[in-house]
């Protein structure tokens, strides 16, 4: 249930209980109060929270920047249900030391008051997490970086780089881009299901990372397309690099499973100009890329100097 509710719902426990014991007499039955108290219980018991769906959400399917706070969300519903257990054994054991006895009515209140007080605190507690842990959320969706599926640099920070390339123009030197593809990356998807297009755009990242160097800069672009920016390298070297990535994509296959796919890439290539910017820059290089799919797919092109 949602923690919102619950303080309504204990404090409407207790006001019930207190209730019904105002209403008898100074002495009141062991059977009577039994009554009362197990039926609390029986309440209180079904207070068993679980994580809220978006946060179930979260934590399935965010990336590695998000795992510490979903994992503090889920102990802390841990640690509260623990709470909520460990209150209910105390009102049975309040129960069992009063069966031999003669009751107290304000004694009673007084207890169950206690027991209801530490409840109530728990879930102000965890309303103080969530609501915490929801800012942390908040801000790291704003401020992340990272593409959840692939681990490179998202299109965002492509868009911060591209910026700052092309206002400094004294970084136009010797700054490569190129823009890859997946080639029938569709029929991969339609053949083998989403699952095994994922596998497969993570394999290609990988092959990326493996292959350039360190401050190579690499990004997903959007779909099955990914952008790397390349600096101090000159154009021959540059090519070289591209044929390197095109040809191990080639002789690689993704196993998955019992599923081996055969897989190949399209790549452009352009140089940064001194006169570019973020958008004439990607242009040129998304160009070169639709005419290496127009020449037959699997193949690098180039656009003029």
């Amino acid at each position: 249930m949602n923690k919102s509710n619950a303080k309504k719902i204990l404090e409407e426990i207790y006001i019930d209980i207190v209730a019904k014991v105002d209403g008898q007499d100074n002495l009141i039955s062991k059977d009577t109060l039994l009554d009362f108290l197990h039926s609390a219980i029986a309440t209180i018991s079904k207070l068993d929270f679980e994580l809220p769906d978006a946060l179930e959400s979260l934590k399935s399917s965010l990336n590695d920047e998000f795992k510490d706070i979903a994992k503090e969300s889920v102990n802390h519903y841990s640690h509260t249900n623990k709470r909520f257990k460990e209150l209910v054994t105390t009102q049975e054991k309040t129960i069992n030391d009063f069966k031999n006895q003669t009751i107290n009515v304000d004694q009673i209140k007084n207890k169950f008051h206690g027991i209801q007080t530490h409840m109530l605190d728990e879930v102000s507690k965890a309303n103080r997490v969530i609501s915490d842990l929801t800012e942390k959320i908040e801000k790291l969706e704003k401020s992340t970086q990272i593409d959840h599926l692939t681990k490179v640099y998202n299109r965002g920070m492509l868009s911060q780089h591209l910026e700052i390339l092309c206002d400094n123009k004294s970084y136009a030197k010797d700054i490569h881009l190129y823009m890859i593809d997946i080639d029938d990356f569709k029929i991969i998807n339609d053949t083998y299901g989403h699952i095994v297009g994922d596998k497969v755009l993570i394999f290609l990242a990988n092959i990326l990372r493996k292959t350039l160097r360190d401050n190579d800069k690499i990004y997903r672009y959007g779909g099955e397309e990914f952008v790397v920016v390349l600096n101090r390298i000159q154009r021959s070297e540059c090519l070289k690099v591209a044929q390197r990535i095109v040809s191990i994509v080639d002789i690689n296959k993704l196993i998955y499973k019992e599923i081996n796919v055969n897989l190949t890439v399209s790549l452009g290539i352009t140089s940064l100009k001194s006169n570019d910017t973020p958008d004439s820059f990607i242009a040129r290089a998304d160009k070169a890329l639709y005419e290496a799919k127009k020449n037959g797919k699997n193949r690098i092109e180039m656009d003029c100097e």
